[in-house]
């Protein structure tokens, strides 16, 4: 059995015995990983700090027959300020658990890598927290290999047209006279469809500060949910804790 060492951020982690953990990791060079870590619940313990929920960490892993184990961890970012604040946490929550589910185990992904880092730290300083998340889905999609074709009807090539319906089946826009090859198509404006090829071509920089209208966010969800369901097949259980914490922003019951 070897030893390994690579930077890797904490997706998620479930208990182990007594005082184990079992972390789910990224990493660039191995991509999704789970390695224990022994005697991480007891205080004071060497691999506390790093191992944390969202920390970015450099890792000395040995390998193992069917789990490998955590021998030393260095802390590189705690990401401490997401886990302090609710909506930062219900949002790093989601956008780590859908890499988790999107990703296949050992499939190494520098760019994808890169990109979930640097949404980690825009989440502890992006002013709406909404509309990073539906950039962070799309891109994500797109670097998984999912990018829907938003410039021209998936149907007929067409680029130019009056209605417009976003089609999950089909994987992209659909023009009126292609709608019914996807009854279930749903029909977004022009601006809606505009915000969502900006989203997919800029950059995060070229992003910070955009202006959606509160109609484009309902259309942009709907389009996201439907896409993303498509893809993944399997309900997303942050996705009803994001709802609870916007329900208590806005004095809604749960």
């Amino acid at each position: 059995m070897a030893l390994y060492r690579t930077d890797a951020i904490v997706l998620g982690h479930r208990n182990l015995g007594e005082a184990d953990k079992i972390l789910t990791l990224f990493s660039p060079e191995k991509g999704k990983i789970h390695a224990v870590a022994r005697g991480v619940r007891r205080p004071r313990n060497s691999l506390l700090a790093g191992s944390q929920l969202f920390s970015y960490s450099n890792f000395l892993i040995l390998e193992g027959r069917n789990l490998d184990n955590i021998s030393q961890c260095e802390i590189k970012e705690s990401f401490y300020k997401i886990r302090q604040n609710l909506e930062y946490m219900a949002y790093g929550l989601y956008f780590a658990e859908l890499l988790r589910v999107s990703t296949p185990m050992e499939d190494k992904n520098r760019e994808l890598f890169r990109f979930f880092l640097k949404t980690m730290y825009l989440l502890q300083e992006w002013e709406n927290t909404e509309v990073l998340g539906r950039i962070y889905e799309i891109k994500l999609m797109a670097i998984q290999g999912f990018a829907p074709e938003i410039f021209r009807c998936v149907g007929c090539g067409e680029k130019v047209f009056d209605k417009i319906y976003f089609s999950t089946l089909m994987g992209g826009i659909l023009c009126l006279n292609c709608r019914e090859r996807d009854r279930k198509a749903i029909n977004i404006t022009p601006h809606t469809l505009s915000v969502l090829q900006k989203m997919l071509m800029k950059t995060y920089e070229e992003l910070e500060g955009i202006q959606v209208k509160e109609y484009t966010k309902e259309q942009l969800k709907s389009i996201s949910n439907l896409f993303i369901s498509h893809h993944i097949d399997r309900k997303l259980k942050t996705v009803q804790f994001i709802k609870d914490v916007n329900n208590l922003k806005t004095g809604n019951s749960i």
